[in-house]
């Protein structure tokens, strides 16, 4: 299913009807979190990204086949990362006691339902703590298998404050796109900040 948006969404952004927005470099807000950005990215139009939740938002430096961040701000209990587009598809959901963990293997199961669980293998690997100023929360590596496309690495940050779930995704096509934007990913999702009050 994935594979099939991302390309409906690259013959919209080709055929001119919808233009990426540049934003950065510097501070970017959220719905409650804000990031750091060292260079410009490309901010995907929400016409582009019908799987988004409304309060998401998805960067990209060269185009969402090749490279994209996906940040998912605010998720409540009960839940899903991303927007259900059919009934059938059955999206697993957030709840505030989940442990790091669940959350990481929340997040395994949404990207393999979001590209369709047919032709995906989704695996998340070396999870482990991370600070988010003075909010604790984790970060966990991935890799995507994707039968009729590009491959996929990435990594993942991911915290629950007032029990709602922040989650920043970054995934880059393999093997050049990945190790491209990386750094500047990385510094993007550990240097996130919670900007709400408790």
């Amino acid at each position: 299913m994935k594979i099939r948006i991302f390309f409906y969404s690259s013959l919209i952004l080709i055929s001119g009807c919808v233009t990426y927005t540049a934003v950065g470099p510097g501070e970017l807000a959220y719905a409650g979190l804000k990031v750091q950005t060292g260079q410009a990215w490309n901010q995907v139009p929400e016409q582009a990204t019908p799987a988004a939740r409304s309060e998401s938002k998805t960067l990209t430096q060269d185009g969402v086949l090749l490279d994209r961040i996906i940040i998912i701000p605010g998720v409540p209990g009960g839940e899903p990362l991303f927007r259900q587009l059919s009934t059938s598809q059955a999206l697993p959901m957030f709840e505030p006691g989940m442990l790091p963990n669940e959350i990481e293997e929340l997040t395994e199961s949404s990207i393999v339902k979001l590209f369709g669980e047919g032709g995906v293998v989704v695996e998340t690997t070396n999870l482990r703590p991370h600070r988010y100023g003075d909010d604790r929360g984790i970060l966990f590596d991935l890799e995507v298998t994707v039968s009729d496309g590009p491959d996929y690495k990435g990594v993942a940050g991911a915290l629950v404050f007032t029990e709602k779930l922040y989650v920043i995704l970054f995934l880059g096509a393999e093997p050049y796109y990945y190790q491209k934007h990386l750094d500047d990913a990385l510094a993007i999702i550990k240097g996130a900040r919670i900007s709400v009050a408790s």
